[in-house]
């Protein structure tokens, strides 16, 4: 019961978080530029107040962005194939969120002042298959180490 739970929990956090990846294509340019500025101004202070003299471009700010966004996705993408039961859930995810990417871009051509980008496509996908590469190996490590426990134990026994 805790398993299908898990594996269908997984799941809407897949749907859920490309809507929350979407929802941003659908922001016109200016609002997507004040949401850009407002983060570049938050780090710039952040920065600032570490004593750096760097300061972070909106450009830098919109990139890394999308990175991120898709390397939580690809994290989520592989946890939820593997929680399906399928074998090679890490080579299969890149069937989640190159898609997701594609439709991210897409979605601008309907956006005001908005505009795909293959660049923005393949950065996507670099950032999620960071991720999904990312919880593939924490969750390996972490199963590794508990069958090591396990086995520990059992000699004990």
């Amino acid at each position: 019961m805790v398993r299908k739970i898990l594996k269908w929990a997984l799941t809407a956090a897949v749907v859920g978080w490309c809507i929350f990846i979407w929802q941003f294509s659908f922001a016109p340019a200016a609002k997507s530029a004040e949401t850009s500025s407002a983060v570049q101004d938050i780090c710039n202070e952040v920065l600032e107040s570490l004593g750096s003299d760097k300061q972070v471009s909106s450009h830098t700010v919109r990139k890394t962005a999308h990175f991120t966004e898709f390397f939580v996705l690809g994290m989520l993408a592989v946890a939820a194939l593997a929680a399906h039961g399928f074998r090679h859930a890490l080579l299969l995810s890149p069937l989640v969120f190159v898609p997701a990417a594609i439709v991210d871009e897409c979605i601008q051509l309907f956006t005001p002042n908005r505009g795909p980008s293959v660049l923005d496509v393949l950065l996507d996908s670099l950032g999620g298959i960071c991720g999904a590469c990312l919880f593939f190996a924490l969750f390996s490590l972490v199963l590794y180490i508990y069958n090591k426990r396990r086995e520990k134990i059992s000699k004990t026994t």
